[in-house]
């Protein structure tokens, strides 16, 4: 959604992100931990967003971990489009 973004780590404003209007925003548990605050202030910025944390093992690291990651990805789709 953000690719055209300058850096390798590209700041969002809460305003950009309630003007991009994203049906879902998956919140990752690493590398930084996201908290249920965290998911309530994405929810007051887009409230029609589904918004939900991640095991951030299994989008974010690689190695044997993903072995797992194709079944909780299966599992995360399943609740997005719940």
């Amino acid at each position: 959604m953000f690719a055209n973004l300058p850096g390798r780590y590209p700041e969002v404003t809460p305003g950009e992100l309630r003007n991009a209007a994203p049906g879902v925003i998956l919140l990752s548990s690493e590398p930084y931990p996201f908290k249920e605050k965290h998911l309530e202030e994405f929810r007051a910025i887009c409230p029609q967003a589904k918004v939900l944390t991640v095991d951030g093992e299994l989008f974010s690291w690689y190695g044997s971990r993903l072995l797992h990651s194709p079944a909780y990805f299966r599992k995360v789709l399943e609740e997005v489009t719940a």
